[in-house]
């Protein structure tokens, strides 16, 4: 697949500063920004941004959440166990990049198993993961079309999972049996979607679900239980 345009609707933004993967996905109502640490004027699209959603707090996914909320009056998303975290400096990792920043409240707080219609076609399937941090979560992109089949079109994880490895554990609200355990439904989850389907991870490259499937990543994972 292309390095940066994932889908005709879907394309990869890397963010320089911080290394990690913003997402943008275009709708018929704008544009969704995930992981909004990417700032406006790095994003060609940026004046039909209006929605962001981030899979976890930490600094290098929100960064720039106050730039779009105030230059384009975007909806902030996040999972509702994220909320001390956005709050809290050392917490969010922002103390760590030297930018000591406490985030704003979400505008919506999601929970594990929404549904969510962003379009007449496009749907946003929620799926809590924690490990990384308590309130990580990972997005399955859906698209339903009149008299066709539901379609997977890809799954972002943030910093669950990503092409060759997974996120790491030891930050703040971070748990190793808890991300053993997310590992283990997302490898479960990828067995029952279609091979070819882009996996989004929050650093790194992207993966199809079946190059995946067949990487080390499960192996390195049951260091997480001392395998």
């Amino acid at each position: 697949m292309s390095r940066y345009q994932i889908l005709p609707e879907l394309r990869r933004i890397p963010e320089a500063f911080r290394y990690g993967n913003a997402y943008i996905l275009k709708t018929e109502t704008g544009s969704i920004l995930f992981d909004p640490a990417v700032p406006p004027e790095k994003v060609p699209e940026a004046d039909d941004v209006k929605l962001l959603i981030a899979t976890h707090g930490h600094y290098d996914h929100v960064a720039s959440v106050r730039q779009w909320t105030e230059r384009n009056n975007a909806a902030f998303w996040v999972s509702d166990r994220e909320r001390d975290l956005l709050s809290d400096a050392k917490a969010n990792a922002s103390l760590m990049f030297g930018q000591a920043t406490s985030y704003q409240e979400a505008d919506r707080y999601l929970q594990d198993g929404e549904l969510i219609d962003l379009d007449s076609e496009l749907k946003l399937k929620t799926f809590s993961t924690p490990g990384h941090t308590k309130g990580s979560m990972c997005f399955l992109i859906l698209r339903q079309r009149e008299t066709e089949a539901e379609e997977a079109l890809a799954l972002i994880t943030g910093d669950t999972l990503f092409d060759d490895s997974f996120g790491r554990t030891d930050l703040a609200s971070g748990d190793s049996a808890e991300m053993y355990q997310s590992l283990q439904f997302l490898r479960g989850l990828l067995m029952e979607l279609p091979a070819s389907l882009p996996v989004c991870a929050g650093h790194g490259g992207t993966a199809s679900a079946g190059e995946l499937l067949n990487s080390p990543v499960w192996i390195f994972a049951e260091t997480l239980v001392g395998g």
